[in-house]
This record gives C-alpha cells, sequence and structure tokens, in this order.
C-alpha cells in the first residue's frame, strides 16, 4: 500500500496546478482520431496482404506462413514496443529527450541482433518446426520472409520513439498522414509482388518491412520539422534521467511485451495441433486481422491517458471517453459478426471465395466471440495508462504474466483436450487472457484512481 500511495502522490503532483490544461470532450476527440485512424491504418495491413495473399498459388500456405513469419517477427520486436509509451511519458519532461534517444537506438541494435541470430542460423527451424510445430510446407515458405524482415524491429522502435514525441507536441495529425504513407507504400508493394506472381509469404514480408521503413521516415522527418526542441516540464521523482535508469525503468515494460507476444506463436502452434490446421492456421490471421482493425482504433486513449492526464477534470473526462470508444469499437465488431456484413466483407474484400469459402466459414464463429475484445482493450489501456503515469509499470507486467499464463492454457486445453476448431479457438484463448489481465490492471490501479479524483 505504500507503494501505491507513493506512486499515487508522484503522479498527482507531477504538474503544478497552474500549468494544468483544461481538457473537453471536443478537444480530447480532435486529438484522439487521428491516433485511432493511425492504428487503424497500421492493422489494414493484415486485410490487404490476405487479399494479396488469396490471389496468388498455395494461398493457405501462404497464409499460413505468413501469419507465424509475423507473429514470431513482433515476438522479437516485442521489447521496443513500449517505446511509444516511454516516449510519451518522459519526453514530456525536461532534460529527458536525449538520454531516452540513445537508449532507444541501443535497445534497436539489441533486438536487431537477436534476430540475425534466429533467422540466418538452425535455430530457425528448431524454432518454427521444433517448438511451434509448423507443418514443413509453412516452415520452408516463412523462411525467406522471415529473412527479408530483419530491419523490422529496428523501424518499428525508431517509429515509435518519434511518435511519443510528437504526440506530446499535440500534433497528432502528423502521425495519422505517416500511417497513410505506411498503408500506401504496403499496398503498391502487395500490387506489384500480385501482378509479378511473386511467393506469397515472400511478398506479405518485403510489403511490411518496406511500408514500416517509410513510416518511420515519415515520422521522423515530422518530428524534426517541428524541432527538437527542450520540454520545460519538471520531472517529478519517479523519473529515471539517465540511460541506465532509463534502462532500468523500462524494463518491465518491455518484459511486458516479450510475455504478450512470447504467446501469439503458441497459439499458432495450438492451432496447429487441431483437427485440420491447415484451415485452421490459414482462417486464424483472417480472423484475428479483422477483429483487431476495429479494435485496434481503441489503443491511443493509453497515449492520451500518459500525456494528458494532470487532475481530477482530466481524469473524468479520460475515463468516461475510454468507455465511449471501447462501446463503439465493440458495436462495430458485432455488426461483421452477427450480419451478412461480416461474410461479405470476407468475400468481396478479403477475396476468400471458391476454394478459399471454407477459411471464411471458419473465421466467422472467432469474430462472434471477440465482439467484446475491443471495450477490454479500451479498458487494458486505459489501466495501463494510469500505472504508467504512476510510475509503476510492474503492475503491467504483473498483469501480462497473468494473462499470458490463461491463454496459453486455454489454447493448448482447447486443442489438445476440447478439440476445439483452430480460429474459435484462438479468440477465446486470448479473450481469456486479456479478461485476466484487466482483473490485475484493475486491482493494481484502484488507489491510483482514487487520487486522481481527489486531485482537484
Amino acid at each position: 500500500m505504500g507503494d501505491l500511495a507513493a506512486g499515487r502522490t508522484a503522479a498527482v503532483g507531477a504538474q503544478p496546478r497552474a500549468s494544468r490544461e483544461d481538457l473537453t470532450p471536443k478537444r480530447l476527440l480532435r486529438l484522439f482520431l487521428p491516433l485511432s485512424l493511425s492504428d487503424v491504418i497500421m492493422i489494414l495491413s493484415g486485410p490487404i496482404l490476405t487479399m494479396g495473399l488469396a490471389r496468388l498459388a498455395n494461398p493457405e500456405t501462404s497464409l499460413a506462413a505468413y501469419s507465424v513469419t509475423q507473429n514470431v517477427a513482433i515476438l522479437l520486436e516485442s521489447p521496443i514496443i513500449m517505446l511509444l509509451h516511454a516516449s510519451t511519458a518522459l519526453t514530456r519532461y525536461r532534460g529527458l529527450f536525449r538520454p531516452l534517444r540513445r537508449f532507444m537506438v541501443l535497445a534497436n541494435l539489441a533486438v536487431t541482433a537477436a534476430y540475425l541470430a534466429i533467422a540466418f542460423t538452425p535455430v530457425y527451424y528448431v524454432l518454427f518446426r521444433d517448438i511451434l510445430g509448423q507443418p514443413e510446407t509453412v516452415v520452408s515458405a516463412a523462411r525467406p520472409a522471415f529473412q527479408l524482415m530483419l530491419l523490422w524491429p529496428a523501424a518499428i522502435g525508431w517509429r515509435r520513439f518519434y511518435q511519443g514525441v510528437i504526440i506530446n507536441r499535440r500534433q497528432t495529425d502528423r502521425i495519422a498522414l505517416a500511417g497513410f504513407a505506411r498503408l500506401g507504400s504496403l499496398a503498391v508493394v502487395t500490387y506489384a509482388g500480385v501482378v509479378l506472381r511473386a511467393p506469397g509469404a515472400v511478398l506479405a514480408a518485403l510489403a511490411l518491412v518496406v511500408s514500416v521503413i517509410v513510416e518511420a521516415a515519415a515520422v521522423t522527418l515530422f518530428a524534426k520539422a517541428s524541432g527538437e526542441r527542450e520540454a520545460t516540464e519538471e520531472p517529478p521523482a519517479w523519473v529515471p534521467r539517465t540511460v541506465r535508469r532509463i534502462a532500468l525503468w523500462y524494463w518491465p515494460l518491455a518484459t511486458t511485451q516479450i510475455l504478450v507476444w512470447a504467446v501469439r506463436p503458441f497459439i499458432n502452434g495450438g492451432i496447429a495441433r487441431t483437427v485440420e490446421p491447415e484451415i485452421g492456421l490459414a482462417a486464424w490471421p483472417v480472423a484475428w486481422a479483422t477483429v483487431m482493425m476495429v479494435a485496434n482504433s481503441v489503443r491511443a486513449v493509453q497515449q492520451l491517458t500518459l500525456s494528458l492526464l494532470t487532475g481530477r477534470q482530466q481524469y473524468l473526462v479520460l475515463r468516461r471517453f475510454v468507455w465511449g470508444v471501447g462501446l463503439a469499437a465493440s458495436g462495430i465488431l458485432a455488426l461483421l459478426a452477427f450480419t451478412p456484413l461480416g461474410s461479405g466483407y470476407m468475400e468481396w474484400v478479403l477475396g476468400l471465395r471458391g476454394a478459399l469459402e471454407d477459411v471464411a466459414q471458419a473465421a466467422l464463429p472467432a469474430l462472434r466471440l471477440a465482439v467484446l475484445y475491443p471495450l477490454l482493450l479500451a479498458e487494458q489501456n486505459w489501466l495501463q495508462g494510469l500505472l504508467i503515469r504512476a510510475g509503476q509499470p510492474r503492475w503491467v507486467n504483473g498483469a501480462a504474466v497473468a494473462g499470458g499464463m490463461v491463454t496459453l492454457v486455454v489454447v493448448y486445453l482447447g486443442a489438445l483436450v476440447w478439440r476445439l476448431p483452430g480460429a474459435p479457438l484462438g479468440m477465446l484463448s486470448l479473450f481469456g487472457g486479456i479478461l485476466a489481465e484487466v482483473g490485475v490492471l484493475y486491482a493494481a490501479a484502484r488507489e491510483h484512481k482514487r487520487g486522481w479524483l481527489v486531485a482537484g
């Protein structure tokens, strides 16, 4: 309780009263929409690549190889995913820009070295074939794609650092513009690959890595265009001020994402052990990309919490906003899951018809299981923001551990004992995991929530 109280005091006292900004729902929406659009643009990569791969040879194998390649690549990238949160939380304070940028560069070098050690050595086969249990056709198709994505982690880390800088400058529209550059470059590469009849998984990897490098370059140019000016806000006591202390503070956030993404390849591993694994592995990325196309629209509530929360007034406006965007996103997903819009989207937008109709039919039940996922994701990001803002990242880590354990238990029980179909099993496991995570976060954040309500 003492640690919680200390964290609450540090968070509430982070700014003098005179510097607090009045927050209106209209202003919050204006800042939120470009960030939300950027997150949706990011997840639109999945449906675009699915449309491309569905028009090439061996689409089921290509979709499965693309899915497992991306999941493992994101696992290796995961330690630097929270650089966005770190940048948003820290670059608002005086003297933190340069040490955090140095930390970002070192972290990028480390994850690139780890990626290199897997992609170009026999460790690849140990991971993909022996640990994840992928069929030999998928293992062979995925390797050149995985090697092509070598620069993916560093580009992500660089991009997320500068996105945090831009958010603290209240220039979120520039993040959306960079997202459009990403989407456009991905669409161009995908179209060219389809015309040239490129191998499906290789095309997906090339499109992904080119698009994220384009976005990273755009975000950097936007940040530099407004000048790398030093923030003037005085940091509270908990804020780390050196590269070493930043690394120690950041460690729980890094391991949180490692835990989250370490689970994702094992979902593929569980699906690979179900009845008709090829159908399950092909349908799973379709279902998951569709869910996240909607659910990703709510993630930006965490960045706004880290950047805008300074007192009771901001807390109340943000709290209502979280529920509003969460319910709206769940409503949109319900339309896709329970009306003909979903099957029409898969048939006519994604091109899953004819020989691929079975993939669409396998994906639809997973959408129905995920209807409340966007609401839970909004709550998760809100609670994580409160805890990071209070200098308590270890609780974020603990909640991720709980969620990951539940996800793993459900996916392997479902595959080996309950014999559930692949795509619904993947969604059921992730839904159980996020329920457990939100429960832990809610319990950890209760004292901090009370603190903001009396902050004045």
